[in-house]
């Protein structure tokens, strides 16, 4: 039997799924560029639909280990419009496709008001209304960006290996605890303010708030309990563009 590959290549990490005759997704792996190369794909592939938003040289590594495929690669690009999905941005192909198909998934999942979070190297924010027009949204640094960019610009600030992840609603009592625990706050913070912008400034009181990115854990419990933790929603958007080929 014959599959496609769908290739999620993100800034850190890259994520794949086989997707059969039918359009039945079966999630294959989620590792870091650096083990990228040892992966194998033992089935016999008819396309490969790719998604990237890595720079010049993480893409060359995912060239370089798609080429051992003998099959079509097809790389997506944001639009203004597609799968019922209207994009917000002027310029349509400036919006993350990651975030275009994190759009488009959810959409074609549940036709309802939605609010995307991806936490990932960048903290995105997306609002998707229930007919399908995509808002806007946010960019704001990671956790980890956060964190490195403080202790570039500040010489006497620091981390240590000890208080890498930080903890949301608690107060630091070192140098690296007030770094992480700052750094938490403030994503948490990022949230706090997309649930307030959705019900006071767009009047959602129903609606959905999906969760993805490797920062998700570190959220409180009483904000985690408010979502749906979706890894795989950037892949779910991209087999509809698979199924239609």
């Amino acid at each position: 039997m014959e599959f496609k590959l769908l290739v999620d290549a993100g800034n850190t990490r890259v994520k794949t799924a086989l997707m059969d005759a039918e359009g039945h997704l079966e999630p294959l792996f989620n590792v870091s560029y650096s083990d990228l190369p040892k992966q194998q794909i033992e089935h016999s592939l008819k396309g490969i639909w790719l998604a990237e938003v890595s720079g010049t040289e993480r893409a060359q590594q995912v060239e370089a280990w798609l080429s051992q495929f003998a099959a079509p690669i097809t790389t997506i690009q944001s639009e203004q419009t597609a799968f019922g999905v209207e994009n917000a941005y002027e310029t349509p192909q400036h919006l993350g496709v990651d975030r275009w198909l994190a759009l488009i998934g959810a959409y074609n999942e549940v036709p309802k008001a939605t609010l995307i979070i991806d936490a990932g190297t960048a903290i995105t924010v997306d609002w998707l209304n229930a007919e399908g027009k995509h808002l806007g949204g946010w960019i704001v640094p990671g956790v980890d960006l956060m964190k490195q960019a403080v202790t570039a610009r500040a010489p006497k600030v620091f981390s240590d290996a000890d208080t890498d992840w930080g903890k949301a609603q608690q107060v630091g009592r070192s140098t690296p605890e007030c770094l992480a625990n700052g750094c938490v706050n403030a994503f948490v913070g990022v949230i706090r303010q997309a649930l307030a912008v959705s019900e006071t400034e767009l009047d959602w009181f129903d609606f959905r708030v999906l969760f993805s990115g490797g920062s998700t854990p570190l959220l409180p419990a009483d904000l985690k309990r408010r979502g749906e933790l979706r890894t795989e929603l950037v892949l779910q958007g991209l087999s509809y563009y698979a199924k239609t080929n």
